[in-house]
């Protein structure tokens, strides 16, 4: 008894110190102080590996303070566990990406497909698990190099300033006072600069102390003239960090003027909130557009990029930048260079894995930079020289340990002029439209300037194309291999395309007027061409053969042309001249049908001694029903006629019985029976010689078993 006594006492212990644990984790959790709770989980967890819980606790701690490895191995626990929310699984799919296992991820994402159907990452990190190696085309492009701001803490998101560059750390700082963050037990963030270009720096100094809090400051940018800083900071109340209902601590974007020589008073952006947060701003050159992150009601899901106009005394409503830039995920620290070309890092897009720096294209999607810039950990905070060929970012990639570094980037490739030029004399064609291709892909839509050209930075590695467009010429194309870039390289590079002028475009419309019962011109008739699209009309006259022609009439447009004569009817046939590319002359000839013409009907024939309508009668009687709903007007005489076959006075009752059948079928679709006249002509009036006594093949027979119609008015 004893022994049992014992086991349950030290069992009871056990759970206890389990559960002490777990609490004690908790409450460093809710106070965001990550790497504390991290450690009071691992304890429990020891004791309980089969917490899933715990394992979804500790597994933010890791992702949250940027431990890829223990994230992803406490990730696939949860996961393996089955009791995973699609949040968890994502996470998971992102973790193993940072760790470059791109297989498992795939894995993963189909889990999360499964778990989120409809969540739009889905697709994006599909395309981005499928694209890895596109990614990567762009590594001849660009050379990265660490620069010697680093130190041995986290150092990010320079902004270029005044010789140098301004950025943020949380390197240590002598003071009698140790002041660390709960969330990774490091320092707090502050503001540095330091002198230097490219990747080398001289010392790196403290920077806007008039304007420092004892909190996170940072990170920065300037206007063009340098007179105004926008900065980030922890949301501050009475000297404390003030949290809000949910505990969590919001972040703000102040704003200060240089004068004479010191910065100004700290100024709250007025759309700062206790409830949400903005962050990371980024002024446009001229100083009228903000940028900024910010997760404010309406946007996309996490922190979207959002924009405001200053109106010459106050700040615009925010406006969310919309999904061709936002998504679920988290785009964050925009940077507009002084053409206002816009940069960001999201984890929402196609991605190498973690944060990746995106451009806004010419189209106002987003594309990805690709590597060397971007990687499978975060890279963000990205700052550009004017020329846009060259700056700065921030990684945390594979093998710089787990805290941010800054560093140097610079575009190798040549300065090219575009030029497009009329083939038959060299002239520059200004305002013409090209698209360039790169390696097959199409990657930039631009127009010519003034002189025709457009200038480009050309990739020595990659193979270009370009096709040019504009109105009145023919589209041309002009290829640029990688080994005819490198070998202009020296002397610099113009590409020239030339387009030839496309002949003059004439569109015309003629036709014939003629009398439908038999083929003769009808003369001197008045024909109307009226343009739908812009109400223009235009007459003329038939000639001799009844002829007649309109002349350079315009493309891209709806006609009608018509005729009208007393007792016929009125033709009007509508016609257009939409994608004409070539000179035409469009044909539309009229048939006049008038009071008193008799019009076979091709094809109608009776079987022997029958009076019924066949198959191939009733195709041609639907013919007859066409004109009679386009003429409403016209009355029309049913004439049947039979072979000689038979007794006259049975051929007359036949004939009429056909004429009436054939009536009774118009009738049948609708003609009002007040318009038509069934008559029965028997053998009076054959069409060939085999009358009665004579004879003749079936065949030939058959020629006179027919039907008319005559038309008694209009």
């Amino acid at each position: 008894m004893k022994k049992y006594l014992v086991m349950i006492l030290a069992a009871i212990m056990v759970c206890s110190n389990i559960f002490s644990q777990i609490k004690a984790g908790n409450k460093f959790y809710d106070r965001l102080a990550y790497e504390t709770a991290s450690v009071k989980y691992e304890r429990a967890l020891r004791k309980d590996s089969g917490n899933v819980v715990v394992w979804g606790k500790i597994a933010e701690c890791y992702r949250l303070t940027n431990n890829k490895i223990k994230a992803e191995e406490a990730y696939k626990n949860l996961v393996a566990s089955g009791n995973a929310t699609p949040e968890q699984i994502f996470n998971y799919t992102q973790t193993l990406m940072e760790n470059e296992k791109y297989e498992e991820a795939k894995v993963a994402l189909n889990k999360f497909a499964v778990a989120a159907p409809d969540d739009p990452r889905v697709a994006n990190l599909k395309k981005g698990l499928e694209n890895i190696s596109g990614m990567k085309t762009t590594e001849g492009i660009f050379t990265v190099k660490k620069t010697n701001l680093n130190s041995n803490s986290t150092d990010f998101s320079p902004a270029i300033y005044n010789g140098g560059v301004v950025f943020t750390s949380n390197r240590a700082v002598t003071s009698w006072v140790k002041n660390n963050h709960s969330w990774t037990g490091e320092g707090f963030f502050t503001l540095y600069q330091a002198k230097g270009t490219n990747e080398n720096f001289g010392g790196v100094t403290a920077f806007g102390n008039e304007v420092k809090s004892k909190f996170n400051d940072g990170p920065v940018c300037f206007s063009s003239s340098g007179t105004q800083m926008f900065w980030t900071r922890n949301n501050i109340e009475k000297g404390k960090v003030h949290k809000d209902a949910t505990g969590q601590i919001r972040l703000k974007i102040f704003y200060s003027l240089w004068s004479t020589d010191k910065w100004g008073t700290d100024i709250p952006f007025q759309y700062n909130s206790d409830n949400y947060s903005c962050a990371h701003p980024a002024i446009s050159a001229d100083g009228m557009t903000l940028y900024f992150a910010s997760d404010m009601p309406g946007g996309m899901g996490g922190m979207d990029i959002w924009k405001c106009n200053f109106n010459g005394t106050s700040w615009d409503a925010p406006v969310n930048l919309g999904a061709a830039i936002n998504t679920k995920g988290n785009e964050i620290f925009p940077h507009v260079n002084v053409s206002g070309t816009l940069y960001f890092a999201s984890n929402g897009h196609d991605g190498l894995g973690g944060l990746d720096i995106f451009v806004a294209d010419k189209s106002g999607e987003a594309k990805n930079l690709g590597s060397p810039l971007n990687s499978p950990d975060d890279d963000f905070g990205i700052a550009t020289f004017p020329d846009g060929k060259a700056g700065y970012f921030t990684s945390n990639r594979k093998g710089q340990g787990k805290n941010d570094d800054i560093y140097y980037f610079m575009k190798q490739c040549t300065n090219a002029d575009v030029v497009i030029v009329d083939d038959s004399n060299g002239a520059p064609l200004k305002q013409a439209e090209v698209v360039v291709f790169e390696n097959g892909k199409e990657t930039n839509k631009v127009a010519t300037d003034e002189t025709g050209k457009f200038k480009m930075c050309l990739n020595p590695t990659s193979n270009y194309e370009f096709k040019a467009r504009k109105s009145d010429y023919t589209d041309n194309e002009m290829g640029l291999t990688s080994s005819q870039i490198v070998a202009a390289a020296a002397t610099g590079t113009e590409v020239k395309v030339p387009m030839k002028k496309k002949p003059e475009l004439v569109i015309n419309v003629a036709g014939r007027v003629f009398n439908q019962d038999d083929k003769s011109p009808v003369t001197s008739q008045t024909v109307t061409l009226i343009n739908k699209t812009t109400g223009e009309q235009l007459s003329t006259m038939t000639d001799a053969n009844g002829n007649y022609k309109f002349v350079n009439i315009a493309p891209n447009q709806q006609f009608e042309v018509g005729t009208s004569k007393k007792d016929c009817g009125e033709v009007k046939d509508p016609f257009n001249t939409n994608n004409i590319t070539s000179s035409k002359t469009i044909t539309m000839d009229m048939p006049l049908l008038c009071k008193g013409d008799i019009i076979k009907i091709e094809n109608i024939y009776y079987d022997y001694n029958k009076y019924n309508i066949r198959p191939d009668a009733a195709i041609e009687l639907d013919m007859v029903i066409a004109v009679l709903n386009k003429y409403p007007g016209m009355t029309i005489e049913l004439r049947s006629h039979t072979d000689a076959r038979g007794k006259d006075e049975y051929n007359a009752k036949l004939s009429d019985n056909r004429a009436k059948s054939a009536v009774q079928y118009i009738i049948s679709k609708g003609i009002n029976k007040s318009r038509l006249v069934a008559k029965g002509y028997g053998e009076a009036e054959l069409l060939n010689h085999c009358k009665n006594g004579v004879e003749c093949d079936d065949k030939t027979h058959e020629q006179n078993r027919r039907t008319e119609f005559k038309i008694l008015s209009m």
